[in-house]
């Protein structure tokens, strides 16, 4: 036998010198392995299946002279794969992970969100933490000679070859331990006689690079149990809803007996076979002594009671926004087979106070015929998406899977900080005067539009941040007036408005600045966070990073770039005013929800017939936009958006801040302060008790005192014509299906000339809405589509 041992070696030796390399010893002693277990394989059964000592001994000479003829061809096949999987095989964790599949999402501190597209559930634990029975189970089922065999059966191969000549399966299959995990980890699931080569040579490899142990417990940790379970422990759980360690003998044997064919022996489907299966585990285990008979006769008494796995989503709104993101950045083949693990910047804990708080107070709208609502919450320096709120329910059929922060919504007067912060870069700021007078606007139809206030009140010459802070009609429209249209919709567009109505400027006329226009909640945040960061705008982010199954960084870069959206001293003009909690009192009071326990500045907006009501407010850390209304344009009785979203927006925006150090918007350089009269903005003496202090570029500071600041800026001609400027629109057609990205609200068609809905097609003249919230318009005469409040 020692002669026939050193012809292998120099067969061995021979083919691998073909290649040229003979200095990797590990290679050459695990190519050695092989043509000695392949004289056992090949040669002896037939062997001693010979009878006569001199018939034997020349059968054995001829084979070992065919083993010596095929050894160069097998030396080079051995390390061809040894070589290409050597990595592989040297590094347990990657074993361990190869055939992670699917896509795992979770939250910013790692809680999990969603598991899907064959995604696994894995938890690897040591063979000192599986209890006895288990195991005992596992290689009576599997492996009998799992500790004497050097990683493949000659039995249990020919055993299994006969089944396959004979068409049954009964029993074991014909893999050892060690061939399973090299097939489950390393190979694919191909029939074919190169593929069993390379099993056998991987499996003799292995041995001789882990211990027994060490292999039994990477198969324990990665065979396939069913219901996406991978290993003995995730399978405990999901089956059985227990850790390993606490299984019985019978749980034991029947999760032993899974592997072979997982979904036909599943006991949450097929319990009586999953019973049979356990019981012929059970019968293998005492034939081989692993239980004696009284053990056998309890455990096959024992009524097992099993869990169908829950397959949950944390955040579905959020979650199903983050794969359509990563679906069209990588594929969905990397989806469904790339095994990654994505991290997303949502927090979980937050996500779920949010969602409560939305349910809770739109429970309490219920009797206004208010139904849903939803909340999108960003950091407004990274743009992370920090909550997402799509609906009071996703599970409710009739209205939770749309994604309403995803959906073409009319924002009403939270519109209005767009048009300001236009004007405003166009030279006017807080102190500047326009008057709050009746108007008439001439229609396309002849007739005469009249916008008003929403308590049909007209306060004359008012100063802007009295304007933009009571949330006033009329002098909004002189302010878009100043700005213009196409100016306004164009800083829409830098701020991070994406709605497709706004691609046609002709859409709209004077009610843009009234919220005619139909923008995503989520763009709304966006805007509202560039404010916050000084004018600088990012675009919303959710993926934080992607990592393969290995743990690779794979996560491709962000290629929007970060813009100076408006120049910061605008931006704080804007929130300077917003954060005001005593110019808006005049309307909101001293203590509506707009006033949080930190610095904060906010605006709401309501639509015509209350079909929608927003608050959208921000800190200097986050920034929060909150719809609530009715999926079908339904109108609610008397909801505002002080009265519907704000409540939202201020308790969530309370509970998200806690922890977190109370910070004032930082001031620019460029700007300066100064004491103004509150009657016509020109500067006040040192002992005015009703200057208000108001916000200037400095080089454009107020420098005409109280009493003679000039005249009251734009037109305050009674009928205003159609300008250039304030374009009468013309009848258009109804706004484009947005990309399934960007879902809209299930609707009831919707009439051209619906009183209060701007954007939607019909006479989109300059005109407001007619909702009771503040700035929310009371037109009277023919109303046009248009926005409020």
């Amino acid at each position: 036998m020692k002669s026939i041992t050193a012809i292998i070696n120099q067969a061995a030796r021979a083919g691998m010198a073909k290649s040229g390399k003979l200095d990797h010893g590990a290679r050459r002693s695990d190519a050695r392995a092989v043509l000695h277990d392949s004289w056992h394989l090949f040669a002896l059964p037939f062997i001693h299946g010979i009878t006569g000592r001199a018939a034997r001994r020349t059968v054995a000479i001829l084979l070992l002279l065919g083993v010596i003829s095929s050894g160069i061809g097998l030396g080079v096949a051995a390390k061809s794969t040894l070589d290409q999987y050597q990595a592989t095989l040297s590094n347990p964790t990657v074993i361990l992970n190869t055939k992670n599949t699917g896509t795992t999402i979770t939250d910013r501190n790692g809680e999990v969100l969603f598991r899907g597209y064959g995604a696994i559930e894995r938890h690897n634990i040591g063979l000192q933490q599986m209890p006895k029975p288990l195991i005992d189970a596992t290689l009576a089922t599997e492996d009998p000679e799992f500790y004497s065999h050097h990683g493949f059966s000659i039995k249990g191969m020919a055993r299994a070859a006969y089944h396959d000549i004979r068409h049954t399966a009964k029993g074991q299959g014909g893999s050892t331990i060690t061939q399973q995990l090299v097939k489950n980890t390393l190979l694919t699931n191909e029939k074919s006689f190169d593929r069993k080569f390379k099993e056998v040579v991987l499996s003799i490899a292995m041995e001789r690079h882990y211990s027994k142990d060490e292999i039994l417990q990477m198969y324990l940790n990665t065979i396939y149990y069913g219901q996406g379970s991978y290993g003995v422990e995730a399978a405990s759980s999901n089956y059985f809803r227990k850790p390993v360690n606490q299984l019985s003998l019978s749980e034991s044997a029947m999760l032993a007996g899974l592997p072979q064919s997982p979904s036909l022996y599943d006991p949450t489907i097929n319990k009586e076979g999953a019973m049979e299966r356990r019981n012929y585990v059970l019968s293998r285990m005492s034939e081989l002594g692993y239980v004696n008979s009284d053990q056998l006769a309890v455990a096959k008494k024992e009524n097992i009671t099993t869990y169908p796995r829950e397959i949950t989503v944390k955040a579905p709104h959020f979650v199903f926004w983050v794969l359509d993101q990563l679906r069209e950045k990588y594929g969905q083949e990397t989806l469904e087979r790339g095994g990654i693990t994505v991290k997303t910047s949502l927090d979980y804990q937050k996500q779920v106070q949010a969602e409560r708080i939305v349910s809770e107070q739109v429970a309490k709208l219920h009797s206004h015929n208010a139904s849903n609502g939803g909340l999108v919450s960003l950091d407004p320096t990274t743009g992370e998406v920090i909550s997402m709120v799509g609906s009071i329910d996703y599970y409710n059929q009739d209205y939770g899977s749309v994604n309403t922060t995803l959906a073409q919504l009319q924002p009403g007067s939270s519109f209005k900080p767009i048009a300001y912060a236009a004007a405003f870069a166009k030279g006017w700021n807080g102190a500047t005067r326009v008057n709050d007078v009746p108007m008439r606007v001439a229609q396309d139809n002849g007739q005469v539009y009249e916008p008003k206030n929403y308590d049909g009140k007209f306060r004359g010459p008012v100063l802007l941040r009295r304007a933009l802070a009571n949330s006033l009609n009329i002098p909004a429209i002189e302010v878009l007036k100043h700005a213009q249209i196409d100016s306004t919709i164009t800083l829409a567009h830098s701020l991070g408005v994406e709605a497709p109505s706004l691609t046609d400027q002709n859409r709209y006329g004077l009610s843009l600045v009234l919220g005619g226009a139909e923008v995503r909640p989520l763009d709304m945040a966006a805007v509202y966070a560039s404010f916050a960061n000084q004018g600088l705008h990012v675009e919303p982010q959710a993926v934080m990073s992607v990592n393969d199954r290995f743990g690779s960084n794979i996560t491709k870069a962000d290629t929007t770039p970060k813009t100076q959206a408006v120049d910061p001293r605008i931006a704080y003009m804007v929130t300077n005013i917003l954060s005001d909690n005593e110019a808006r009192k005049e309307e909101f009071g001293p203590n509506s929800p707009l006033k949080l326990s930190r610095p904060a500045a906010a605006k709401t907006g309501t639509t015509n017939d209350f079909r929608d009501n927003w608050t959208v407010g921000y800190t200097p850390n986050l920034v929060t936009a909150v719809w609530v209304g009715n999926n079908d344009h339904s109108a609610m009785n008397n909801v505002s958006g002080i009265d519907g979203a704000a409540p939202i927006w201020h308790e969530y925006m309370e509970m998200a801040s806690l922890n977190t150090p109370v910070k004032d918007f930082a001031v620019p350089t460029g700007v300066v302060f100064a004491k103004v009269c509150a009657a016509d903005g020109g500067l006040a003496s040192p002992n005015d008790p009703n200057a208000i202090t108001e916000v200037f570029l400095a080089e454009a500071q107020q420098t005409k005192p109280c009493g003679s600041a000039g005249a009251v800026e734009g037109n305050p001609t009674p009928v205003l014509q159609a300008t250039a400027s304030a374009p009468a629109s013309k009848p258009s057609a109804p706004a484009p299906t947005p990309a399934p990205a960007t879902p809209q609200l299930a609707t009831t068609p919707r009439q051209p000339e619906e009183p209060g809905r701007g954007g939607g097609g019909g006479t989109t003249t300059p005109g407001t809405g007619g909702g009771t919230d503040p700035g929310a318009g009371g037109g009277s005469g023919s109303t046009p589509p248009g926005g409020g409040g």
